[in-house]
């Protein structure tokens, strides 16, 4: 992963989700911060968008400022096997 390449959080899925999780750690641990929860979940949250963004903002903020508390609440919110968020539509699962 070069560094300039952006990570992002739409909040589609489990599998966004487990990525995205993937994602911080692999950047935590190429920048040597991977015991840090306090800078892991500081560059979580820059990466949120959409959905994702707005669920992120309702959390308290013991939870935004500490990795793994941060990490548990998105796979508790987007768990495996979800359903993408953008497959939603009455006709669907009505």
């Amino acid at each position: 992963m070069d560094e300039s390449e952006q990570i992002s959080f739409e909040g589609r899925d489990g599998t966004e989700a487990e990525n995205f999780i993937r994602d911080v750690k692999s950047r935590a641990f190429k920048l040597g911060k991977q015991k840090d929860n306090e800078w892991m979940a500081a560059f979580a949250s820059i990466c949120f968008s959409g959905n994702a963004l707005r669920w992120f903002e309702s959390l308290d903020d013991e939870t935004q400022s500490d990795w793994k508390l941060l990490r548990a609440a998105i796979l508790a919110k987007y768990p495996a096997g979800s359903v993408p968020f953008a497959n939603y539509s009455l006709g669907e699962y009505a």
